[in-house]
Parts: structure tokens; sequence; C-alpha cells
């Protein structure tokens, strides 16, 4: 029977741990919560964070782990630092720690954006002492922390009105803010995978709406190939949030949780998109509908996707 390390156990993760336990996988499970509700579902528990790689790599011993095993998680982007890690000790199939930080790190990715010829909107790192000379330079921006995905660590600034900022250094907060310039066009979300886009144009913080794939270039796509595979993400879902404009495309962000728009939209459709995504990641299977083929008269709101009548958002 073959093992998996399933990280994260709470009630979103639930899903998931179905389908690999119907499967007929040995899950081992982790989660620093021991009353995390998805424990029940788990052959064996241990309570370790999934960033905690030497404890992971320690129950992984005592469970002889191997290269025939798995790892999974649908939890937070933190939880792949311990997946990567875990998965390079025990030589299983997985990206690699490194690829892992770079998704985490926005200096990093802001960096490798720019060596892949994709632009950035420009930014600096911050310092509280200078903002005049920030203000000289841009009316608005953002301020963001340097890792991580946290919308709590990320400030709009207008007209010197600076906000007050962590003054201690934590898991989103490692060592710099940023400022980045704002840049003012449509929000999209692309979920890419295996070459296929699946596009979202983001109509406020709680709606967003499936479109046609965008015309980027036929540029942009290769340099953005060529980073998925320069990263070694090609077997997994890679987000980016790009903000499009009729000049230009900005990258501003790029991630690998499991994506809420596409799940919410292929399961109103009437797909299953845990069974689709687990089969992605842990057994290398692609059974997505092709983007091109699905309908577009869908608004996603949160938790809720409804029908909307015409072809308004196209």
């Amino acid at each position: 029977m073959k093992k998996l390390l399933f990280l994260g156990c709470n009630c979103d993760q639930i899903p998931y741990l179905k389908i690999a336990k119907e499967k007929g996988y040995y899950v081992v499970g982790s989660d620093i919560n021991q009353n995390a509700p998805g424990i029940k579902y788990l052959d064996k528990y241990y309570s370790v964070g999934y960033e905690n790689v030497d404890k992971l790599i320690e129950l992984g011993n005592k469970e002889r782990f191997s290269s025939c095993d798995k790892v999974f998680t649908a939890s937070s982007q933190f939880a792949y630092i311990g997946a990567s890690s875990f998965a390079r000790n025990f030589n299983i199939p997985f990206f690699s720690p490194k690829a892992a930080d770079i998704c985490l790190d926005k200096i990093k990715f802001y960096e490798l954006f720019i060596k892949q010829n994709l632009d950035v909107p420009e930014w600096m790192l911050f310092d509280n002492n200078k903002i005049n000379n920030v203000n000289k330079k841009w009316k608005v921006f953002y301020l963001k922390s340097d890792y991580g995905k946290s919308p709590n660590y990320c400030y709009r600034v207008k007209d010197n009105k600076i906000p007050k900022l962590p003054q201690k250094y934590d898991r989103y907060f490692r060592k710099y803010f940023i400022a980045q310039e704002e840049i003012l066009g449509n929000h999209i979300r692309i979920n890419w995978i295996k070459d296929d886009l699946f596009c979202f144009l983001k109509i406020s913080d709680r709606i967003a709406v499936p479109i046609y794939s965008i015309n980027l270039g036929e540029k942009i796509y290769k340099n953005m190939n060529n980073l998925i595979y320069k990263l070694g993400l090609q077997n997994h879902i890679v987000k980016f949030d790009i903000i499009f404009t009729d000049k230009k495309c900005y990258f501003i962000d790029i991630g690998l949780e499991p994506p809420m728009r596409l799940r919410l939209y292929l399961q109103y459709l009437g797909y299953n998109f845990d069974k689709m995504y687990f089969e992605h990641i842990v057994e290398y299977n692609l059974n997505y509908p092709k983007s091109f083929k699905l309908p577009k008269n869908v608004i996603i709101k949160n938790k809720i996707v409804e029908s909307i009548v015409g072809d308004s958002f196209e």
C-alpha cells in the first residue's frame, strides 16, 4: 500500500482526505492543531507544523517513507515548504524547496519575472526615512510585506499617509516592506495547467468572472512557460496575478495553492474539481476540461457561484 504524507487537516482539506482514502492510500497526516477536523480521516496523525521540516522528516523515517510514496497538501502556500523539503529528502517527485521559497518571496519572484522578460510594476525596498523620495516618484503606491500572501500586509498609500507598519518580524514580514507603483488596468487571475490557461477577470475583491483566454502575445506566453519549467512547476497548477493595460501586461504575483475561483467555477459546471486536483498532483493525471470549451456566463462570488444572463462580461 502506498503511503501519502498529507499536510494540513482543516475543513478545506477534508474532500481531498476522503479521496485519498477512497483510492486506498495509507494517509499519514500532519497538523499542528490537535483538534483539526480532518484528523479522523487519517491512518496516522502527527502534531507537526507543515513548516517544521526536521520533524516532518523524522516522522517520515518513522513511517518508512520512500521514493515510491507520495506527498500532498491543499493548505496554505507555506505548506509547500514542508512538502517540497520532505519530498526531496525521500526522493519523491515534487518541485524543489527553492521553487517553493521563490513563490513566497516577493523580491525573488519579481527579480525572476524581470529575468524572464515579464514586466513588473516598478518597485523598491521601502525605507520609512525616505518616504518623500517615494512620493516624488509615484503619487499612489502600495506597501507590501516581503514574504507570503497575507492581505493584511498590503497597504495602498496616497498623499503621504503611511499606515502603521508591523514593528516585529514574522512569517509574512521577514526583512523588508516593498513599495510598488500602482498600475491602473484590468486585474486578471491566470491558472496555468499544462499549457492551458483558465482566466478570471477581477470585478472586485469579492467577485470575479471567467473570461476567454486573453491575448497576451506569443512572446509573453513563451516567457511564462519558460519560467514555469525553470522552477520545475510544470506538473502543478501555477497561478499568476497580472494587470492588463492597453499598453502592457504587468505580473504582480505567482502562487501554488489550489485555485479557489477555478474550483468554484468547475464545480458549478458539474466537474469534481477535488478529485481532478488530487489526481493531478498525486497521480499526474490531467482530467480537466479544456478552458476554451467552457461557458463564460458565470459569476463567481466568494463561495457562491451563480448563473447570469447574457454575455456582458465576455
